[in-house]
């Protein structure tokens, strides 16, 4: 039944006009001008669509380098700030710890010279103990 079926349709086909029928000079002429009419709107689509790309790659460049140059701008303040707080927290540290260190060192010295001073008079009073000493013996 389904051969009997497909036989019949492919004779129809076979039997039928357009199936045997050659394409006539006109006919290639009107399928060219519609092949080419197709083409030239395909092209000019495509260029569309290229000029349509090209504008949003430029204004997604233009973006992207705004931000990136907003972002450079923001981590070179941040960075700036980090030094100047790192600095400024040398110099805490070295006044904290130097200035005590300075009076340690001045406190030490102004000793050592007192110590110094000490020790010269009591070398004075032993010579003027023994001067006197001296002097009691020859008046006796």
């Amino acid at each position: 039944m389904m051969k009997t079926l497909f036989f019949a349709i492919v004779g129809l086909l076979c039997l039928s006009t357009v199936a045997t029928a050659e394409l006539s000079v006109e006919d290639l002429e009107k399928i060219r001008q519609i092949v080419n009419e197709a083409e030239v709107r395909l092209e000019k689509r495509i260029t569309e669509t290229e000029v349509h790309l090209e504008k949003r790659i430029t204004e997604t460049e233009v973006r992207l380098e705004k931000h990136f140059t907003d972002r450079f701008t923001d981590q070179s303040k941040r960075l700036d700030f980090h030094g100047t707080l790192i600095i400024t927290l040398i110099g805490a540290l070295i006044a904290f710890v130097g200035v005590p260190l300075a009076l340690i060192a001045y406190q030490q010295n102004r000793r050592t010279q007192q110590e110094d001073t000490i020790k010269a008079q009591a070398i004075e009073i032993q010579a003027l103990r023994e001067k006197i000493e001296s002097l009691e013996k020859l008046l006796s």
